[in-house]
């Protein structure tokens, strides 16, 4: 298929590696065991395990279902081709909904983190600002500028962070794992339902699949961002089923955040502030990444240069930022999210494809009739 894109603006296969990476693993690493073991307790890790292998069978499949896109292009192209402009339009329109409630959503999860573990005094709007003002500056240089964001938001907090999460492995207590395999096949899939959110961020690859080169050699590099996505969160899983038993994970918001102020340092009483510091790099991609694809979809259906409407959607999500200030409400909100996703991911994504695989193997038919 023919490239739509000038090369100039394109990236190399192997970038999609870290893109994916950077877009998967964000605010929910830092809290995610609460939930699943709510469900799956020490057998959590199973939970995990199972999220993952569903995310690289729905990568796979989205492989597939761009492949059918007209002049190798992305999911707007594809949802016009197959369901015409109007209908076609309301969909993407949908989806461009969702990479802006990703954006707002990992926004104000890492804004509460700030205000929580680092300074508690002060407002919101001074974080969102600053935030969304970087935000402008990444996205309008361009998807290269995002991809390389992207890359030291992979490499930095792998070198730095990670290691961290092994010391509090000289207080394990392994005999926490036992006994395994000891929950039902329905808590296990609820689980997995609840860890499908940390995998989410792979579906970006909607919008800008067309700014691959050989687009369809990257799917290697993509399987295995996920792959090391997943192993990324069985090491948490396993390092903190093996340090915090039931009773405690409950009361726990950020377990992996709190893991962090085991390693003690002499010249540094809190290790948590340079842990969060960090992390700007792990949230930061994520943020740009999700509102380059919103705005790439507007300039789509309304034909309004990202330049332009990228003022207004940074403008739509600071003002949001005042209406969150609650707890319950950043939680109601993560749910909200992570259903929406979900059912993008695992149930509208499958359906497009078994219709667009439908309507192919009816115009071949009809073709060779005539």
């Amino acid at each position: 298929m023919k490239q739509a894109i000038d090369e100039r603006f394109l990236i190399s296969p192997f970038l999609v590696f870290f893109v994916i990476h950077a877009t998967q693993v964000g605010v929910g690493a830092l809290g995610f065991q609460r939930t699943v073991m709510k469900e799956a307790g020490q057998d959590a890790w199973m939970a995990v395990l199972l999220a993952g292998l569903a995310a690289h069978g729905l990568i796979w499949l989205m492989y597939r279902l761009l492949a059918y896109a007209p002049s190798g292009g992305d999911i707007v192209s594809l949802h016009k081709h197959y369901f015409g402009r109007w209908f076609g339009g309301v969909l993407s329109a949908g989806l461009l909904f969702y990479y802006a409630l990703a954006a707002f959503t990992v926004l104000q999860s890492y804004i509460e983190i700030i205000k929580v573990w680092v300074f508690p005094l002060m407002g919101t709007w001074q974080f969102s600002l600053l935030f969304l003002v970087l935000t402008y500056y990444a996205v309008s240089g361009g998807f290269r500028v995002v991809a390389g964001l992207c890359f030291w938001g992979v490499v930095i907090p792998l070198l730095t962070i990670f290691p961290m999460l092994f010391f509090p492995l000289e207080y394990a207590q392994y005999r926490n794992l036992f006994p395994m395999f000891d929950h039902s096949p329905i808590q296990l899939a609820q689980a997995a339902n609840d860890m499908a959110l940390q995998y989410l961020g792979f579906e970006m690859l909607l919008a800008y699949y067309p700014f691959l080169k050989n687009a369809s050699s990257s799917q290697k590099w993509a399987h295995a961002a996920n792959a090391l996505t997943m192993l990324i969160y069985l090491i948490i899983m396993f390092i903190s089923i093996i340090f915090y038993n039931k009773e405690q994970i409950k009361h726990i918001t950020w377990p992996t955040l709190t893991l962090a102020k085991i390693p003690e340092v002499p010249f540094i009483e809190r290790m948590e502030y340079i842990v969060i510091s960090i992390y700007v790099l792990v949230v930061f991609p994520i943020i740009t990444v999700s509102v380059w694809a919103a705005t790439r979809i507007v300039k789509q259906l309304f034909a309004i240069q990202q330049r332009r409407s990228l003022p207004v959607l940074l403008a739509c999500l600071f003002v949001g930022t005042l209406f969150f200030e609650e707890k319950s409400e950043m939680e109601r909100l993560m749910e909200w999210t992570a259903n929406v996703g979900v059912y993008l991911v695992a149930g509208y994504i499958p359906l497009l494809y078994v219709h667009v695989w439908a309507a192919e193997k009816v115009k071949k038919a009809l073709q060779q009739k005539r």
